[in-house]
């Protein structure tokens, strides 16, 4: 794995190998409401189940179309409050749908999109889609304001051998504001967001599931602390796990630790999740990080979301315990034309009819409003509380 430490490498790299990908993502939680999103616009999405099915397709010498990353653009959006999912959409599209800058950090899908403001320091993001599936609409307004970090050159000497992948580490830490409108039918929701963020940028110039077996990533922050963890496996036994854990103390990388052991326990699986632990354990002879992933966030046949807790010793000593979100995903999975079908279901393409897609927001769809209707039956909420639907005059 590659490692780019700066925002000057947050550009697109106008990548056009059949099934290269990139990606650019925001994460970020109020802590105060317990809100809190995910944002990503993709050029070569590689978890599209028609993209992969295009790539074998070409690969296998089935067909003489390669597949290009800018047809398999695409957007997705997540929020969540208190760890329940209040919106999952993911769109797919062509070229039209996208824009982007080999000069400045910028993509945009649709009406959404994210740009770089070099003056200020800060990304901002306008979000503007509606999701006819599930009669919800999100409009949101949202600015990264970009800490300083001094040290970061530790993170990109830390890099492993693995160049077909690269991880743009642009912001680990930042103060984010703004709001959101959440429409849905004719109920609205103003949310006003004051809490903290990341953002990162991955590429890769081969598909994930051709070289990657798994990987572990997440971050947590608190008020003047960050963490990070990264762990990749590959299928090529004689490529060495990548395996990264640093932090950040106030506005200073304090700690980057490799050559760590990885201790896995807890493991679960399912039909429809992969196989992976509940608890890591990243360990040298100077750190000891203990990771649980307390709560899922999103669940998936090759891909997990976590709100985790993270307990650090450094020599022996209790050093922080926080709170944060964890990922995992087993791109080999995708390979599977049963798991490529169950994945439809999650994925608006442009131009396709997706049964399984139609089935999945329908049931969805079902299942809420006999949620709104039970929470009806309670005591009404008072109109000051943040999370009640107010109906427009």
């Amino acid at each position: 794995m590659n490692i780019a430490a700066s925002i000057k490498n947050d550009t697109y790299h106008n990548l056009h190998e059949p099934g290269s990908y990139e990606w650019w993502y925001f994460d970020a939680i109020d802590e105060k409401t317990g809100f809190s999103f995910v944002v990503i616009w993709y050029s070569g999405f590689p978890f599209s189940p028609y993209y992969l099915k295009r790539y074998r397709n070409w690969k296998d010498m089935n067909s003489e179309v390669i597949p290009t990353p800018l047809e398999h653009a695409g957007f997705s959006f997540n929020l969540y409050e208190n760890g329940k999912e209040l919106v999952n959409f993911i769109k797919e599209g062509n070229s039209h749908l996208f824009q982007t800058s080999t000069e400045t950090p910028f993509a945009k899908f649709e009406d959404s999109q994210f740009s770089y403001n070099e003056k200020l320091n800060r990304y901002e993001l306008s979000i503007s889609f509606f999701m006819p599936s599930r009669r919800k609409k999100i409009k949101a307004a949202l600015f990264f304001e970009v800490l300083p970090v001094e040290g970061l050159e530790k993170v990109e000497k830390a890099a492993g051998g693995e160049k077909a992948h690269t991880w743009v580490l642009a912001a680990l830490s930042s103060k984010v504001t703004g709001e959101f409108e959440f429409t849905e039918g004719n109920q609205e929701m103003l949310i006003p967001f004051n809490g903290s963020g990341y953002h990162d940028h991955n590429y890769g110039r081969v598909p994930m599931g051709e070289d990657i077996y798994n990987w572990y990533w997440g971050r947590a922050h608190s008020e003047n602390k960050d963490l990070v963890y990264y762990v990749i496996s590959y299928k090529d036994e004689n490529k060495s796990p990548f395996a990264i854990l640093f932090l950040k103390e106030k506005d200073q990388i304090t700690d980057v630790f490799t050559g760590l052991t990885v201790d896995s326990e807890n493991s679960q699986k399912g039909f429809l999740i992969p196989e992976h632990s509940r608890s890591l354990t990243l360990s040298n002879d100077r750190v000891k990080c203990m990771i649980t992933h307390s709560h899922d966030l999103e669940t998936g046949p090759f891909y997990l979301r976590f709100n985790s807790i993270f307990l650090l010793k450094i020599n022996n000593q209790s050093v922080w315990s926080l709170q944060g979100i964890s990922e995992f995903l087993h791109p080999d999975r995708i390979d599977s034309e049963l798991v490529r079908n169950l994945i439809k279901s999650k994925i608006w393409r442009e131009g396709e009819n997706s049964l399984m897609y139609t089935l999945y927001n329908f049931f969805n769809s079902c299942y809420e409003r006999l949620q709104r209707f039970h929470w009806s039956l309670k005591p009404f909420r008072t109109k000051n509380k943040l999370s009640v639907l107010q109906n427009r005059p």
